[in-house]
């Protein structure tokens, strides 16, 4: 048996805040949900695969284009002229509620209902799987659906498919599930969608996100693609393959720039030091730079990139590196009277930057995957703390300025 396993394609995404980028590159970007999921298509009918899951959030949003329901629709067309089923368990983003198709897709496709069900296949090979899941009924499913799904079924496969996040115990909007539950049921395999990297959460049997097929902000960094899973000796073998048209990336450039001249010849020079294996899109953070105010306000203003994507496209475009924005790492600051006393700022930010407070603050803001993931990462919490603390500083050094 062999079949494909993909999530997440968010088709329509607006990729908005890129206007800078050169507009041949903007309209690849911007093309690149549909490429990359065309890539998974391609790689089912290369691999003659038994059939083909989606694990929720085909559509990047509600209100579907006639654009993107007619590429899906000519897409499972090439499937079913292959005779490769598709199985769809829609998502948060594109819940049954606001589906408003008025064509129904080619006979090849089952779509997962708002209560679990199990569709079963029949091979070529004789062999018989059972695929159960469902699909979101509306944008937030804030209850643990496991219960609802059968035991192993009476067939030689049974595959679990579920757009979710592992429960948290507070805030859980997207159908929260507990892997030890999941492994009560005896599956095969779980094919998992929502979470925007790959990442396997149990090895046997494999319980995996295949990620998103296309990363769409500097959130969401990294390889992205979709799993070919292969039968063998009993077990099913996933093996991921990548899809992305565009990468996006975080890096640091280590400066020793005094002002704005400096800073183009470093990072002309680091371009030629790093060139990447495909069009990046890149978040450089500046760190040691001893900038002025002035210099400070460029950067952090956007003028200056604009300034070097226009008088640098060449060696940008050589690099396959292009700049979405700069960031200046924050110095350390140096809080003392008569500005503030480093006590009295231990103690505040201990209370401001605790987790909870942090959660409360970011608000539903959390409940977007790709913030989430952010927000979610070790790092975060430093950063802000470094940020706030340096913001601070400037403002009591303006203000101590001004007095004077």
């Amino acid at each position: 048996m062999k079949f494909i396993h993909a999530a997440d394609l968010h088709l329509d995404s607006p990729f908005l805040g890129l206007t800078s980028l050169p507009s041949s590159l903007l309209t690849t970007v911007r093309q690149s949900t549909f490429t990359a999921a065309t890539r998974v298509f391609d790689r089912a009918l290369a691999e003659q695969v038994d059939f083909v899951i989606l694990a929720g959030d085909l559509f990047d949003r509600a209100e579907q284009s006639v654009a993107a329901q007619a590429y899906l629709f000519q897409q499972f067309d090439r499937l079913n002229s292959a005779h490769i089923p598709v199985i769809i368990s829609f998502g948060n983003h594109d819940y049954l509620a606001d589906q408003h198709q008025t064509v129904d897709y080619p006979a090849n496709v089952t779509i997962l209902g708002a209560d679990v069900s199990t569709h079963t296949l029949t091979l070529n090979s004789g062999e018989t799987v059972a695929i159960s899941g469902f699909s979101y009924p509306q944008r937030w499913v804030t209850t643990d659906q496991l219960a609802e799904y059968p035991v192993h079924a009476a067939t030689d496969w049974h595959i679990g498919v579920l757009h979710g996040a592992v429960a948290t115990g507070s805030a859980d909007h997207y159908a929260p599930f507990h892997v030890a539950d999941m492994l009560t049921k005896r599956y095969d395999y779980w094919a998992l969608g929502h979470i925007h990297h790959h990442q396997l959460l149990t090895e046997q049997p494999p319980i995996l996100y295949a990620g998103n097929t296309q990363g769409r902000s500097i959130n969401e960094t990294g390889e992205k693609g979709a799993y070919l899973v292969t039968s063998e000796s009993g077990r099913l073998v996933p093996q991921f393959f990548t899809t992305a048209e565009i990468l996006w990336s975080t890096l640091t450039l280590t400066s020793k720039a005094t002002d704005l001249r400096q800073l183009t010849t470093e990072l002309t020079t680091w371009l030629t030091e790093h060139v990447a294996a495909q069009s990046t899109l890149t978040q450089l953070t500046i760190a040691g730079a001893t900038l002025d105010g002035t210099d400070l306000a460029s950067v952090r203003s956007g003028e200056w990139l604009t300034l070097y994507q226009r008088t640098h496209a060449r060696q940008l475009k050589v690099a396959q590196r292009y700049l979405i924005n700069v960031v200046i790492a924050a110095q350390p600051a140096n809080l003392t009277a008569p500005q503030i006393d480093a006590a009295y700022w231990e103690q505040g930010a201990a209370t401001i930057f605790d987790p909870a407070n942090l959660q409360t603050t970011f608000g539903k803001l959390a409940q977007e995957p790709a913030l989430a993931a952010w927000f979610a990462q070790p790092a975060t919490r430093s950063q802000l703390t470094d940020q706030a603390q340096q913001l601070l500083a400037e403002l009591t050094g303006k203000e101590g300025h001004d007095e004077a």
